[in-house]
């Protein structure tokens, strides 16, 4: 035993001992040299910006970047063009590792199909809260005389009645004939949309039994559903009654500082 510890102590051992210790530190800093090469560390890129892209032009547009992309879903948006890039995971600007795959979600080419639902005998409130909720596009109503006041008689689509359970595409303008009375003068107040989106009062007028007239704009718009409501004619008032389908018309602006400017001439 007393060898064995004497060994320890001569110039072999540690001549060993130094060898060995230095042939592992080698191997250590040629392994994690080699990892560094393999997985290019320390190397970056930042992520390109693809939304607003069309798919056709994704293979050229990545051409140079050093980064990959790969289509995960495509989504249907009626407000946007077909075939466009919607977002993107990592978001742009992010920095990533030389060829990252970039994922990205597009806006479908075809809008996808729905059953038309039924509404014909609801009430246009219903009728209209109805299509809303499916995808589909209310149209301008057609108001005519009949007993049942404020009810849908027909739903149509391209001008002819659609029966409910039909395959529609998302997103298609369904026209609704709407009883107004036997006499056909029943009469409904003039409700106040200023102040909210073009959409949203276009939705509440007709909710309502009143129909959207004239679209005036104060200045050119690209984006009408969401510019703002600053005028309307006739005004609103429980004691301005019209007769049911009545139309509405509309001033819109995107500037809000012109909301409520006009409301003496909202009223006449």
């Amino acid at each position: 035993m007393g060898d064995f510890f004497r060994f320890f102590r001569t110039k072999t051992f540690f001549i060993h001992f130094s060898l060995a210790t230095l042939s592992a530190l080698l191997i250590l800093w040629l392994a994690f040299k080699f990892m560094g090469v393999y997985t290019n560390h320390g190397e970056v890129v930042e992520v390109p910006d693809f939304v607003g892209k069309s798919i056709k032009e994704l293979d050229q547009f990545v051409n140079g970047k050093e980064v990959t992309y790969k289509i995960i879903d495509s989504l249907y948006n009626p407000e946007e063009k077909p075939g466009v890039v919607l977002s993107q995971d990592p978001e742009k600007q992010t920095q990533v590792k030389h060829n990252r795959t970039i994922y990205l979600y597009v806006t479908s080419v075809l809008p996808p199909q729905i059953t038309m639902p039924k509404l014909v005998d609801r009430s246009l409130r219903q009728a209209t809260a109805m299509i809303e909720s499916y995808g589909l596009k209310v149209g301008k109503p057609k108001f005519v005389a009949d007993p049942c006041s404020n009810c849908i008689l027909k739903q149509l689509y391209e001008g002819k009645e659609i029966e409910p359970g039909t395959p529609i595409k998302k997103g298609s303008v369904i026209d609704l004939v709407v009883g107004k009375g036997s006499s056909g003068g029943e009469q409904v107040a003039v409700i106040n949309v200023t102040g909210i989106t073009y959409c949203q009062a276009k939705s509440k007028l007709l909710s309502n039994g009143l129909s959207i007239g004239a679209l005036i704009l104060d200045s050119p718009l690209r984006d009408t559903c969401n510019a703002f409501v600053y005028k309307q004619s006739p005004g609103a008032g429980n004691d301005n009654l019209v007769n049911m389908g009545t139309s509405v018309d509309l001033f819109i602006t995107t500037d809000k500082a012109k909301i409520g400017s006009d409301k003496n001439d909202s009223n006449d």
